[in-house]
């Protein structure tokens, strides 16, 4: 598996949650065509639409008290898509594993996380691929994953 980019200017809606009550990352608004959930970290996913391989958003669960506290710098980025690309076709409906040992580290004071390598090099490809969510590339494989939270007690507070 190997992931890949094309820079596109647009304009994002929406944004990342953390949902206290259920411990858990959630993109509202979550996209309807997802279908395979790329596994970064414990349960963290990077939801994507099979047939194209594009990675939309992020999601899942990720309980705080297992994030490390680190003052970290939010990378730029470039604003465009994030492709995933499979080694065999995935099956719609599943999650296949990327690395699930990641580490999900969390600046309180910049309402961020990053999932991953927090250690950006200049050489990295940083896409925004969604609002305020940034995968870091090094080659064809992805480092780390970047997010803006914002944290809410129940997702009752994310539909109002």
């Amino acid at each position: 598996m190997y992931f890949t980019f094309s820079l596109k200017d647009t304009i994002f809606s929406g944004g990342l949650f953390y949902i206290q009550s259920e411990y858990s990352l959630c993109y509202s608004p979550f996209c309807r065509v997802v279908d395979v959930d790329v596994m970064c970290g414990a349960y963290t996913c990077l939801d994507t639409i099979c047939e194209s391989g594009e990675v939309v958003h992020v999601s899942g669960y990720s309980p705080k008290n297992s994030w490390i506290k680190k003052k970290m710098t939010f990378p730029d980025a470039l604003r465009g898509r994030l492709f995933v690309h499979f080694d065999k076709p995935p099956m719609k409906g599943t999650g296949i594993s990327y690395n699930r040992t990641w580490s999900t580290f969390h600046d309180a004071e910049q309402q961020c996380i990053c999932i991953g390598d927090y250690q950006t090099n200049e050489s990295d490809d940083c896409v925004e691929f969604a609002n305020n969510i940034i995968a870091v590339l090094r080659g064809g494989d992805l480092i780390a994953i970047w997010a803006k939270i914002k944290e809410v007690e129940t997702a009752k507070a994310i539909e109002g």
